[in-house]
């Protein structure tokens, strides 16, 4: 009885086995698992392909980069360079117009000081020949008042001179 079991589970065993390995085969030509394999197969080389044109692309831009950083120093260097020589032409420009500035301000000055000074001394010579026109005056009325004489002599010549006029 107890070989009578064994060759039934070994029976069953088998059985089941037949029919599991049916399935698998049947699956296996049914979904075309070698195609699926060799498709998954080209992806995967296809990946790869396009894994290996991007990591040569990735490194010629790195390389790209790597000669710009190297480069950037020498850049900044010549940038600064540049400003320095700029900042000093405008500073030398700025004190040449500061200077010629300072010259125009001196000439203009020295020309209204000279201005000033004409029209001082203008104003002096007025003002001191008013005072000696003052003077004169009162020195000949002082004159015409002391002697009677002389201020008929002036009045009798200032007619003459009126009637030696013809009209």
């Amino acid at each position: 009885m107890f070989e009578t079991v064994i060759d039934y589970i070994a029976r069953t065993n088998l059985f089941n086995f037949i029919i599991f390995a049916g399935i698998i085969a049947f699956l296996f030509i049914k979904l075309d698992v070698s195609g699926v394999l060799r498709k998954g197969a080209e992806n995967t080389a296809e990946e790869i392909t396009n894994s290996e044109t991007a990591k040569s692309e990735s490194e010629e831009s790195l390389h790209s980069v790597e000669e710009k950083v190297a480069n950037l120093a020498d850049e900044v260097g010549k940038i600064i360079k540049q400003s320095e020589d700029n900042a000093n032409n405008i500073g030398e420009q700025i004190i040449t117009d500061a200077n010629k500035s300072a010259v125009r301000i001196q000439e203009n000055t020295a020309k209204i000081i000279e201005n000033k000074t004409v029209l001082l001394r203008n104003d002096i010579m007025k003002r001191a020949s008013l005072a000696s026109v003052e003077v004169a005056k009162n020195h000949i009325i002082k004159e015409l008042d002391n002697n009677y004489d002389l201020h008929n002599r002036l009045i009798d010549e200032s007619i003459e001179a009126i009637n030696g006029v013809d009209v």
